[in-house]
């Protein structure tokens, strides 16, 4: 079989969706998936961890979730992955190791293949891409996604100056990122918003229109168990709620999994109508999360700041669930108030704000004309802005245009 070794651009990011993990990264799937409507061939380089066997703990179970190494061109749904391994230790401790470890695995993957730009996904993956655009002398862009920003847990704000020298563009999902960039000394003259996008084929309103007064009105959170996401707030709201009206047919449905998983377990003891759902036991994750969207009255995401400032960017899940026509209950956070409108396609609340959280769910629960209402303006909304096939063509001139210049 005759192998293709010249491609438009190479995109680097670690978690490429895979058979053994569909739910990872699926914007950047999305992207490559897409751009190629417009004329762009992309090769993705999947630097792959593998971790010693000694170092399970620090992985909190979720090892389950790795895709095996192949530094052979791999098919994944119509995008051709390499996934070169690199020894991956806690970031805590190992961050300069990793960095240069990864360097090398996307340089290792990029070695019998031509291309004409780079674009990494997460500031760390821009920083391990710096020694391939300078060998290759090819445009480097770089899109940053919240936790690259806002986070003092690793030095990397430290170690930006040879990525904001070197690379000729920088991506930003929100102003609030923008304003991010610039302070860690990216040029502005260099810096775009790009959002992400929906595959509104595939995210999209349920036929039926009313609620079953039969069935309990439900919130959904759907996640990684990660305290940034600020599920424990929304259980202790839903907690409150239960307690306030005890007759009320209400359920909160929590999907996903992660590190805090045991504690959110633990927070909601007792709690009947709280139900955990794994997704990455599904057969197919992915068409798990929209039924559950589907199926849902409201959909939650109240995102914090830690205390490390680690943050959100504009979490996809709030652009998918209004897709499906779902008012969403959010926080003034990061560029979440780009993607959730405040009054018109759901509320955003303080973060960590149990009582104000409380009070816009009830609102929900007391009007069912206003559940429609929002989830009519949501749908429209994302069609608009956030609409996949739109951005894509964004992004594709984007590249067209760095290549060329």
């Amino acid at each position: 079989m005759i192998v293709d070794k010249s491609f438009d651009i190479v995109s680097i990011r670690e978690y490429f969706p895979s058979k053994e993990n569909p739910s990872a990264s699926t914007w950047v799937f999305n992207q490559a998936f897409g751009i190629q409507e417009y004329g762009i061939t992309p090769l993705i380089i999947s630097p792959t961890p593998h971790y010693p066997k000694l170092l399970n703990k620090f992985f909190n179970g979720m090892r389950h979730l790795s895709t095996k190494p192949n530094l052979n061109i791999d098919e994944y749904n119509g995008i051709k992955v390499i996934r070169p391994p690199y020894l991956k230790l806690p970031n805590e401790y190992f961050l300069h190791s990793n960095l240069s470890r990864f360097s090398k695995a996307c340089i290792l993957g990029a070695k019998d293949y031509t291309f004409k730009a780079i674009h990494a996904h997460f500031g760390h993956a821009g920083l391990a891409s710096v020694k391939l655009k300078k060998s290759r002398k090819i445009p480097l862009i770089t899109s940053f996604y919240g936790y690259d920003l806002g986070s003092d847990k690793f030095p990397l704000k430290r170690k930006y100056k040879a990525l904001a020298n070197s690379g000729d563009l920088f991506l930003a999902l929100s102003m609030d990122m923008h304003k991010d960039l610039v302070e860690l000394g990216f040029s502005e003259s260099k810096i775009l918003i790009h959002h992400l996008g929906v595959n509104l084929a595939r995210f999209f309103p349920k036929l039926t229109s009313t609620i079953n007064k039969e069935s309990p009105f439900t919130f959904l959170i759907v996640a990684s168990f990660e305290e940034r996401k600020g599920i424990h707030v929304a259980i202790e709201a839903f907690k409150l709620i239960s307690s306030y009206v005890p007759t009320r047919n209400i359920q909160l449905r929590i999907v996903g999994d992660g590190p805090f998983k045991k504690d959110l377990f633990a927070l909601a003891n007792g709690f009947n109508n709280i139900v955990f759902i794994n997704n990455f036991t599904a057969f197919s994750p992915r068409e798990l999360v929209k039924q559950e969207m589907q199926n849902c009255d409201v959909f939650m995401l109240p995102s914090i700041t830690l205390d490390n400032g680690e943050k959100e960017g504009t979490p996809v899940v709030l652009m998918e669930a209004q897709a499906c026509g779902k008012p969403c209950i959010s926080t003034f956070h990061a560029g979440i108030p780009e993607v959730v409108v405040h009054n018109e396609t759901g509320f955003l609340v303080a973060e960590k704000n149990v009582k104000e959280l409380v009070d816009a769910m009830n609102l929900f629960l007391d009007n069912n004309d206003l559940v429609f209402e929002m989830g009519d303006k949501a749908h429209k909304h994302i069609r608009l802005n956030f609409n996949n096939q739109k951005q894509n063509k964004i992004l594709s001139d984007i590249i067209l245009k760095i290549i060329k210049k």
